[in-house]
């Protein structure tokens, strides 16, 4: 049950939306191990003046200031799997977005099992079946 919520210093068209939905939603799916039909990607786009590196507002051109934080239940993946991901993450962003800041960060969260759920039950309740 996997949260993952792209924040991006730029504003896309509907067919790189679209283009991140199903790739995020794919790695999710082939390097993390999780189910498809509860991974929920969250796109968060702003203009790319409401983002500094290194305190020097960015301009609409490129580089393009980017952040991804993905939730995950924490044991469930291997250091591995999160290396590779994250890789894989900003891959797909220069693929899709473009150019991206060197300050581009992918972050991994692992939250505890009992600490979030979905559909009314925590993920420690869906392992232990109760």
């Amino acid at each position: 049950m996997p949260y993952i919520n792209i924040r991006l210093g730029a504003v896309l068209n509907n067919i790189q939306k679209e283009e991140l939905f199903k790739t995020t939603t794919s790695l999710m799916n082939t390097v993390m191990k999780k189910r498809q039909e509860v991974t929920v990607v969250h796109i968060q786009e702003s203009e790319a003046s409401q983002w500094s590196t290194n305190s020097e507002q960015l301009s609409s051109n490129v580089p393009i200031g980017a952040y991804v934080d993905i939730k995950v239940t924490k044991g469930t993946n291997t250091p591995e799997e999160k290396k590779e991901m994250i890789a894989k993450t900003i891959k797909m962003l220069q693929d899709i977005v473009g150019t991206m800041q060197e300050a581009c960060y992918v972050v991994i969260d692992d939250i505890s099992a009992d600490s979030w759920g979905y559909n009314g039950k925590t993920q420690a309740m869906r392992v232990n079946k109760t």
